[in-house]
């Protein structure tokens, strides 16, 4: 469902008194709209530490899975959005074959400066990073924001909308944290050694603690004692873009406030190469695509799919695992069937009578990681 935004007005009027700048991210300022929009789509996440928005263009500019243009580009970050949220961030060159790109949500290529500046309620110019956990909406037309989708950006895009932002310095917020170091450990994950500012400030009845947030939205969280600034945060993923928080919660008001860091990636380890135990481009060329046998609606109004899916040739599930998923193409919601790798039919229940499904087939490569697709037909509403 579309929501009217009331507070574009108000938006321009607030920048305008700091220089104000096109761009095409914005800080949503209206999120009240946006969690009524979210809750009556029925997504799963509506609360968040931040809330942005991004034009149109933003989306179509962004290649939606790989292969998509002519060849690598530079290296940037984009945020995989699932549900209207960011579940992951990753470094990508928007070209190359990448399974938290392709087997997911819709993406969006992060802002240089990885987030926005915005005018806080004190009239200060202040950042705010995008993160694991933001709500991203999109200006469709004037007035007009959605959540992010497939479906919204083939026909109903009339018009290409720009944002303005502050272009003043952003002021520094206290007590954010500091990632001091990193130590690669024997097992290979990593270590974050990390100060918070600032902390002998804070009145005696507020607490601290420091977030870790890694992709899939996972959350590590350390509470530090009183009058203690430093702590080692250990088991964190290699390679991997992170986000590092600090969250105060004030005994008195029972407030919480959030501090983040922009996006930072934790050191890369070598690896031995893996041996691929499957062929990604003989999966593709050899083995069928999912068949939709039959759709039908229960007495709910809640839909049934019966489903075929081919033979995996060469199966060997100690090795490959084989998945049937069916997404809801507008909002990511993911019903997912593990397989043995033979010729089956399968019932999918629950699917929405108002949305529209993918349907395909992923083969994950357990030495690797890398996950072939192959798609079958849609269902559609």
């Amino acid at each position: 469902m579309k929501k009217l935004i009331s507070t574009l007005g108000l938006i321009s009027a607030l920048v305008l008194v700091a220089s104000p700048a096109q761009a095409d991210w914005a800080i949503d300022s209206d999120s009240r709209s946006t969690v009524s929009r979210m809750v009556d789509d029925k997504l799963t996440q509506v609360k968040a530490d931040g809330y942005f928005l991004v034009t149109a263009n933003e989306i179509l500019s962004t290649p939606q899975m790989s292969l998509q243009t002519d060849a690598p580009g530079p290296k940037a970050q984009y945020a995989v959005i699932v549900g209207g949220v960011v579940d992951k961030i990753v470094t990508w060159d928007g070209y190359t074959p990448n399974r938290k790109i392709d087997a997911y949500g819709i993406i969006v290529k992060l802002p240089a400066s990885k987030g926005v500046k915005y005018i806080d309620t004190n009239g200060v110019v202040r950042f705010k990073p995008v993160t694991q956990g933001s709500i991203i909406s999109v200006l469709e037309s004037p007035g007009v924001v959605v959540t992010p989708s497939y479906d919204i950006f083939i026909n109903q895009v009339t018009e290409i909308v720009s944002l303005l932002q502050p272009s003043d310095s952003a002021v520094a917020e206290a007590n954010a944290p500091v990632v001091v170091s990193q130590t690669v450990e024997a097992n290979n994950s990593i270590s974050l050694n990390i100060n918070v500012t600032d902390v002998a400030n804070l009145p005696s009845t507020s607490s601290v603690s420091v977030y870790i947030i890694t992709d899939g939205r996972s959350t590590t969280a350390i509470g530090l004692a009183p009058s203690q600034t430093a702590v080692t945060v250990t088991d964190i993923p290699q390679d991997e873009n992170i986000t590092v928080k600090t969250v105060i919660h004030d005994y008195v008001t029972n407030t919480e406030t959030v501090i983040s860091n922009p996006v930072i990636a934790t050191t890369a380890v070598t690896l031995p190469a893996a041996v691929a135990a499957r062929d990604a481009s003989q999966d593709l060329a050899t083995i069928a695509a999912p068949v939709i046998q039959a759709v039908t609606t229960d007495s709910s109004g809640a839909r049934q799919a019966t489903i075929s899916i081919p033979a995996v040739t060469n199966f060997d599930g100690n090795k490959t695992w084989a998945t049937l998923m069916v997404v809801d193409k507008k909002t990511g919601s993911t019903t997912a069937i593990g397989t043995d790798g033979s010729a089956q039919t399968l019932d999918v229940n629950s699917l929405g009578s108002n949305s529209n499904y993918e349907v395909k087939l992923v083969l994950r490569d357990l030495a690797t990681g890398q996950e072939t697709t192959i798609y079958g037909e849609t269902i559609n509403k």
